[in-house]
């Protein structure tokens, strides 16, 4: 073999051949909330589970405020939540009130969800209230991250799953990790995994969420929620908070209805 023909070839078998990309999980199609509308526990994490509902009745969103994650003074705001639902008197929380629900609540909320991905981020629609969150797939933390109603999301593919890692989630009245009133600090820290699953039954997706907030509870604790597809639905309504479409009772947390000092006629 001649010279010539002996580099070509060693320049050939030098040649990198770009790797094939990793399978993406899809997250397309339009998804349902399944189950309870709150974070389900981990099957062995009995200590460091997510506040569930007190077995009172179907229509009182009253929490266990015995759950051992809770620190004291989120103890006595979830119990205080609780007896006012025992009493029949509704404890409004962000997604009753025309405000943004954050991370993890928005795991929590009814309507269709729709994951929109790209190459630089996935973004997720929410029926409820036209809520929309950002997921950068290209970005690191910001190193001073400003507060805001969904935080900094970073996400990444692992595999089958999106894991999507939040801060910067602004603490407020409203601000609760699930519907029972359950508050965090500025300290919270959310991991979620989104799964899509094929079964017998249809498309479906596990989402894992951990939250550590050392402000607020005792240590981590994680949860799991799932959602489905329904071939029947087959996109998203317009569901308008700001068409003020909400109850207003006297004594509400809103405070007092407002009245004229004069009639208007």
């Amino acid at each position: 073999m001649s010279i010539v023909r002996t580099t070509a070839a060693l320049l050939l078998c030098c040649i990198a051949i770009p790797a094939a990309a990793a399978p993406v999980p899809d997250l397309s199609g339009l998804w349902l909330r399944t189950g309870d509308l709150w974070l389900d526990p981990v099957n062995g994490m009995a200590d460091a589970k997510p506040v569930q509902r007190l077995e009172t009745s179907e229509d009182v969103w009253a929490g266990d405020f015995n759950n051992p994650v809770l620190q004291p003074w989120t103890r006595d705001i979830v119990r205080r939540n609780a007896l006012s639902e025992m009493r029949l008197q509704h404890v409004y929380t962000a997604d009753d009130s025309c405000w943004p629900s954050g991370v993890p609540q928005a795991v929590n909320l009814i309507g269709p969800v729709q994951f929109l991905q790209t190459g630089d981020r996935v973004e997720i629609l929410y029926e409820r209230d036209h809520q929309v969150r950002r997921i950068w797939l290209t970005r690191r933390h910001s190193a001073r991250i400003k507060p805001s109603w969904y935080g900094e999301s970073i996400g990444h593919y692992d595999g089958e799953s999106l894991v999507v890692d939040t801060v910067g989630v602004m603490a407020h009245k409203m601000s609760a990790v699930d519907p029972f009133g359950t508050p965090h600090t500025k300290l919270l820290h959310v991991t979620e995994r989104y799964r899509p699953l094929v079964t017998p039954f249809g498309k479906t997706m596990e989402v894992n969420v951990t939250v550590d907030d050392p402000g607020a509870f005792t240590g981590p604790w994680s949860g799991i929620a799932e959602y489905t597809q329904d071939r029947a639905t087959t996109g998203m309504d317009e569901v308008v908070c700001a068409e003020n479409n909400r109850d207003f009772p006297e004594g509400s947390s809103f405070g007092t209805i407002p009245r004229a000092a004069r009639p208007d006629f």
